[in-house]
Parts: C-alpha cells; sequence; structure tokens
C-alpha cells in the first residue's frame, strides 16, 4: 500500500478567469486578443488578397496563435495539491 487513505476525496475547484486578480485577468484577455488577433489577420489576407495558402501568413499566424495560447495556458491558476491526511498517532 503506498500510505494512507483519506475518508473523502479532496475538492479540487476548477480552474476559471474569474478567479484570478485583476493584473492576472488583464494578462489572460490580452493574450487571448493574440489568438483572435491571428484569425483575425488570416481571414483579412485571404479575403484582401484572394491567397489562402501563404507560408509567410502561416508564420504569422502561428506564432500569434502559440504566444496567445502559450500566454493563456500560463496565466490560468494551477489547482491545488490534495491534502494529505494527518499522520496516525
Amino acid at each position: 500500500m503506498a500510505g494512507p487513505i483519506a475518508d473523502e476525496e479532496p475538492v479540487i475547484q476548477g480552474r476559471s478567469v474569474s478567479d484570478l486578480s485583476l493584473t492576472r485577468q488583464l494578462a489572460f484577455w490580452g493574450f487571448a486578443a493574440l489568438l483572435i488577433l491571428a484569425v483575425v489577420f488570416y481571414v483579412w489576407w485571404g479575403l484582401s488578397f484572394g491567397v489562402w495558402i501563404d507560408n509567410g501568413v502561416y508564420a504569422v499566424v502561428a506564432t500569434l496563435a502559440a504566444f496567445g495560447l502559450a500566454g493563456m495556458w500560463l496565466v490560468m491558476p494551477n489547482p491545488p495539491p490534495p491534502a494529505l491526511p494527518p499522520p496516525p498517532n
């Protein structure tokens, strides 16, 4: 047996943007804006120039999307670790 088993499973609350501080919320939405900007740029470029397959556009979109997704992921809070039961006496 690996260790003592608690009677109740620890409750891990979900990760939500509303649980963040104001500065972290602003950072999250700033990174989300990068992701939205990537999609808008790709659609704008395709409609403006009629070119949907272009390595240069892919490079810009992939960079914006990668930084947006990575930033959003890094700003989110980590779930709390499960609480260990007290040691037996």
